[in-house]
């Protein structure tokens, strides 16, 4: 069966609309869940992108509290604005690097799936122990190896088939490039971080529709661009990519494995 025609949305849309809900939404849970110890009245979040975790953050902060929700891209901002409101949540366009906030203003910092974009990741880590306040705890999500992550693998493996010359190495470079546990441990150790813990996290996410997963990892990403300018080679790139996603299929759903690791330190 031939892979239906990718959606004409914009990134940000369809990220939200498609990969949302399967790669996303899970783990927002599963951190709420993990965490909810953690009360708080004052709460950073950095690279929110279209808000998935945080409608969920302000579980965990007190009625009279503040979350600021982050991010480079305005783009995505827009997107999250209109899906959550809250007189709690303040929504502004920051560079994780270069932190607008004074020293001492955060219980928690946190940080799903954005920090392995981070160019300077050490100056981050920096700039989010400066703005903790004593004993304040930052919180990311990280990808663990794209191996323990089935949709991306699988769409990897599909691009090396049909460009081996050339096949595009944004999952290498971007979302899947920081799952080195003593990287991690180290880069967080010398920005002034104590009590680290890294814990892996795996998850089943389920897809009742594996042209949706399809829609979602070809329009949802940087791969939008290369695709767009191999013309029709990207076809081809759709039909690979729905065989091998639809292999997936258990008793009426597609069911994909994925591993993330959640990454710890206190100031």
């Amino acid at each position: 069966m031939a892979s239906p025609s990718i959606s004409q949305g914009s990134v940000p849309a369809n990220y939200d609309h498609y990969l949302g809900p399967l790669f996303f939404e899970p783990y927002a849970l599963d951190f709420v869940k993990r965490w909810q110890t953690l009360k708080m009245h004052t709460l950073l979040e950095l690279a929110c992108g279209t808000g998935r975790l945080t409608r969920h953050l302000l579980q965990l902060l007190d009625t009279d509290g503040a979350l600021y929700a982050t991010d480079l891209k305005e783009e995505m901002l827009a997107v999250a604005k209109e899906k959550i409101q809250d007189n709690r949540l303040h929504w502004q366009v920051t560079d994780a690097q270069v932190l607008p906030y004074e020293d001492n203003t955060f219980d928690l910092v946190v940080c799903q799936f954005g920090v392995m974009f981070f160019p300077d990741k050490l100056k981050a880590f920096k700039e989010a122990l400066r703005v903790l306040q004593p004993n304040g705890t930052f919180l990311f999500l990280t990808w663990d190896d794209p191996a323990t992550n089935t949709v991306s693998f699988e769409t990897q493996k599909v691009l090396q088939t049909v460009f081996p010359e050339d096949a595009p190495v944004f999952s290498q470079k971007g979302p899947y490039s920081y799952f080195d546990k003593d990287e991690i441990t180290l880069s967080l150790r010398e920005a002034g971080f104590q009590n680290i813990e890294i814990i892996p996290a795996q998850i089943t996410t389920v897809a009742s529709k594996v042209e949706d997963v399809v829609i979602g990892s070809l329009e949802g990403s940087p791969l939008t661009t290369y695709l767009a300018e191999r013309g029709e080679a990207k076809e081809r790139v759709r039909e690979l990519l729905h065989k091998a996603l639809s292999s997936y299929l258990t008793n009426g759903e597609y069911r994909f494995a994925m591993q993330a690791l959640y990454c710890k330190g206190e100031k």
